[in-house]
């Protein structure tokens, strides 16, 4: 086994569902989708209106680096492909934008979404 499959084996561990990832669909700007797992970090990133106490949630998902079971850097859209995530576990999920790739190795990408 090579160091890159021993890198592509460890991600799709962390993604599992029954550890820390959970299912969300990635939406190409063409319309077609697919569910992958993916591990979804929620950060508040400002309070948008302090009246009705809404803020802004940006959304930091690792997902494997592979067109199959996860998603491949080649085929990424900034700002026409969706992920559709929750505001919080539980919730109903809705398409957030992906805005940026944040870091890319063989195993994993890490994307920014709104």
């Amino acid at each position: 086994m090579t160091l890159r499959d021993m890198i592509e084996s460890d991600a799709a561990l962390f993604v599992s569902t029954s550890d820390f990832g959970e299912s969300v669909v990635y939406r190409k700007r063409n319309n077609t989708s697919r569910t992958i797992n993916a591990v979804v970090i929620r950060q508040i990133a400002e309070l948008i209106s302090d009246e009705e106490n809404r803020s802004l949630t940006v959304f930091e998902v690792h997902v494997i680096n592979d067109s199959t079971a996860g998603i491949a850097t080649t085929e990424i859209d900034l700002g026409g492909d969706t992920i559709e995530i929750a505001d919080r576990v539980g919730k109903t999920a809705r398409p957030r934008s992906i805005i940026q790739i944040q870091d890319q190795d063989e195993g994993m990408i890490v994307l920014q979404c709104q």
